[in-house]
């Protein structure tokens, strides 16, 4: 299993970065849970892209 910090790690950004995204993506559907993604999840994350996600992280 994936964490938010791993792929954080991995594309450069804040794992708050990530897990906001996954929030606005509606992928956390129990209240504080932690997140674990599936390698197919990562991807997912990994193909909407760090440039995405940093410009996201600025507003």
């Amino acid at each position: 299993m994936i964490t938010p910090r791993m792929l954080a790690d991995e594309l450069g950004v804040t794992d708050r970065t990530i897990r906001r995204w996954l929030h606005a993506m509606g992928w956390q559907v129990t209240p504080y849970a932690y997140f674990r993604l599936t390698e197919a999840e990562a991807e997912k994350v990994r193909a909407y892209g760090r440039d995405r996600l940093a410009r996201r992280a600025r507003y």
